[in-house]
């Protein structure tokens, strides 16, 4: 009898992505909360909250995080991980002006939210 493959949460990599609630945690990670939609993600943007946009599709999480940056403060100016935050730093949109503080992060292939 051959061997079953254990591949049961493996995602396709052209399911749409998620939208969470995120806060830092150690060494630059970003911890996901609970999902939230994109108009809640704007909203937590312009108050100054972190969002994490996670999924298999690294273009699609980027575009999407651009758009909850750009909707939620007008500018969205994006950002590599910084080595400065830690080696679990994800890559990110903000403002070009401060205030509001905060981030839209995206998953990439090789880095993700914990």
């Amino acid at each position: 009898m051959a061997k079953r493959s254990k591949l049961t949460n493996v995602v396709p990599a052209d399911s749409p992505p998620g939208i969470r609630a995120a806060t830092l945690g150690t060494n630059g990670s970003v911890v996901q909360g609970t999902m939230i939609s994109q108009a809640e993600a704007e909203l937590r943007r312009k108050s100054g909250d972190d969002v994490v946009v996670v999924g298999p599709n690294l273009q699609a999480n980027r575009t999407l995080a651009q758009a909850i940056e750009l909707n939620a403060n007008g500018y969205a100016q994006r950002h590599p991980p910084h080595p400065s935050a830690g080696l679990n730093a994800l890559p990110h949109y903000q403002p070009k002006f401060r205030p509001p503080a905060g981030h839209a992060f995206y998953e990439t292939p090789n880095r993700k939210a914990v």
